[in-house]
């Protein structure tokens, strides 16, 4: 694509050689002579030293950078909208592989793909459009919208539901038991998980990410959210709608996502708390009871994220502090010392 098509393309203003042939899209830091790479802000210049772009997607012109430039308003999501362009969507034939295997019973429309090595369990749905890679496995009674996309690995438990446009990345499990035991003596015994999972519309679901059915009842996954890859949701969690939860996250049973909250990476929530709508929640933080909505927290165990921020700052001061302290607690034993003398 040359530079002015480009440009066209994503609704920018080209400046320099409108002939300059791109190939693709790439980081500021790794572009080659025939990509482009955005810069969103100039302290990210130095980047470029010593390399010749065949595009720069940038705000404003910038003189002092040597190189094809496409003016746009949001750099970063015309390099993304870029590079959509330069790389095309697979494209599915639709039909059952000779090599997958569909349970009498299962129904699975027309238009959707079922791969090599697939499994579609009796009673079970696959939706118009949608697509199942090698190695799905989709269970009995279980049901797959249309146009969800299942990666290669993913296993869907019985009576689960997928809704449509869902998309589950490599080996992403759902509807496996979840941790429900009860002691009895000297021994755990086991209480049967016999609810599902819903997953709504518009989710899309990291790599290794395990979300398990409900102990009765359903652990939901409201529309539009987009969770990472490594991320743990026990039974019987409620997420809503646009959250967002980034990689490594733990969520115990019961646990409530507001809709639009965030859950930084390496967080983790204890068992049947609330975390409320448009909430935040800092990295690596460990939530012990109800976060407000709107609120942000930080911190083990997590805290108003301000109060967390000071608390920190305030911890390196600690030694110095300590021993301030037994130089005082020794002067006032001196000074006791002395007056009973």
């Amino acid at each position: 694509m040359k530079l002015a098509e480009l440009a066209k393309a994503v609704g920018g203003e080209a400046r320099g050689d409108a002939e300059r042939e791109i190939r693709g899209v790439a980081q500021a830091g790794d572009v080659r002579d025939d990509e482009a790479t955005f810069v969103d802000d100039p302290k990210y210049l130095p980047l470029l030293a010593g390399r010749n772009p065949a595009a720069v997607f940038v705000r404003a012109f910038l003189p002092e950078l040597h190189a094809p430039q496409i003016v746009v308003a949001e750099p970063r999501f015309a390099a993304i909208r870029a590079s959509a362009a330069f790389v095309a969507d697979p494209v599915f034939a639709p039909g059952v592989d000779p090599r997958a295997v569909v349970e009498p019973g299962a129904v699975v429309d027309p238009t959707a793909t079922v791969m090599a090595l697939a499994y579609v369990g009796a009673g079970a749905t696959v939706g118009p459009h949608a697509v199942l890679a090698p190695q799905v496995f989709v269970g009995p009674e279980a049901a797959i919208g249309a146009h969800a996309v299942l990666h290669p690995g993913v296993r869907v438990g019985a009576r689960c539901r997928i809704r449509a446009r869902v998309v589950c990345w490599h080996n992403v499990s759902i509807g496996s038991d979840g941790l429900g035991f009860v002691r009895i003596g000297d021994q755990h015994v086991k209480i049967p998980q016999k609810g599902a999972v819903v997953v709504e519309d518009d989710v899309e679901i990291g790599a290794n990410t395990c979300i398990d059915r409900a102990t009765f009842g359903r652990t939901v996954i409201g529309a539009g959210t987009k969770i990472d890859n490594l991320v743990q949701i026990g039974h019987n969690c409620l997420i809503g709608k646009r959250v967002l939860i980034v990689a490594q996250v733990g969520l115990s049973g019961s646990v409530t996502v507001g809709d639009d909250a965030v859950l930084a990476a390496a967080s983790g929530v204890v068992p049947h708390v609330r975390i409320g709508r448009g909430s935040v929640v800092g990295a690596k933080s460990g939530v012990h009871k109800d976060v407000p909505d709107g609120a942000m927290v930080a911190g083990y165990p997590a805290k108003d994220h301000m109060a967390w921020k000071r608390e920190t700052a305030a911890l390196k001061h600690l030694p110095e502090a300590i021993r301030a302290l037994q130089r005082l607690e020794k002067r006032v034993e001196e000074l006791e010392t002395k007056d009973k003398a």
